[in-house]
């Protein structure tokens, strides 16, 4: 055999081979995809939706596809208007392993293409403000990005002495671990505070030294979180906080 046909033929063989052992999308890609589509479909009147996920379960692939298994719990909260005394409600739904392709979506990323409706979701009345009628600790599953051992946030430099402070969305909860939907606050850069939904804000002076975050003005206004760390913190000694997403 002619030389040059051999080294070619060796060339086409291995990146054959180079192709077919390339790996495609994972759970992770799958959860990140269908994330992105499911906080799109949040329904009106809800401030908060969690999707939960318990397992996500590869089941082949074809022509570009990839197909997935999806059991999770899908928790819409809605605040009502406290001021009429309608504390909202929450609404709980679940996939039993939903069947889901994922599919390149044309900008590097990916899509997840399946059902994304469920119609048989079960909805009840808040008692209280700020109190889930289902609260997300009773529900299993982990949010994106949440695993066995919570996700250390990066830090940035915030207002005050010290090294950083988390930034990022933080959830509070309270005695047995009931999520406080109304008590959530995401910390910003240059030391600002928001609540959930983006209002209700102030300042925040962060302590390394002390391990304090000092809240001004907004909804925390002269609240001081204690023994300040990653994976979370004390706002008061029956309420603490931990980063969210």
């Amino acid at each position: 055999m002619n030389p040059n046909i051999r080294v070619m033929a060796l060339g086409l063989l291995v990146a054959a081979s180079g192709c077919g052992s390339a790996a495609g999308p994972g759970a992770e890609d799958l959860k990140r995809a269908l994330e992105a589509q499911l906080q799109k479909l949040r329904p009106q009147g809800f401030q908060e939706r969690t999707v939960l996920y318990q397992e996500i379960t590869p089941s082949g692939s074809s022509d570009g596809r990839y197909q997935f298994k999806v059991s999770l719990t899908l928790h819409d909260y809605g605040k009502g208007y406290p001021a009429n005394r309608y504390w909202g409600q929450t609404c709980v739904g679940k996939m039993d392993k939903w069947p889901f392709d994922l599919v390149p979506d044309g900008s590097g990323g990916w899509l997840a293409q399946g059902r994304l409706t469920i119609s048989d979701r079960v909805c009840k009345d808040n008692p209280a403000e700020g109190k889930s009628a289902m609260p997300l600790a009773g529900l299993v599953g982990k949010p994106l990005g949440v695993s066995a051992a919570p996700a250390t946030k990066s830090t940035t430099a915030g207002t005050g002495t010290g090294g950083g402070s988390p930034q990022g969305e933080w959830a509070c909860f309270g005695s047995g671990g009931r999520l406080m939907a109304g008590m959530g606050f995401v910390l910003k850069p240059g030391g600002k505070y928001t609540d959930s939904d983006g209002g209700r804000g102030g300042s925040y002076r962060h302590d390394a030294a002390l391990a304090t975050l000092s809240f001004r003005g907004g909804f925390l206004d002269g609240q001081i979180g204690r023994n300040v760390r990653a994976r979370g913190l004390d706002l008061t000694r029956t309420v603490n906080c931990e980063p969210y997403r």
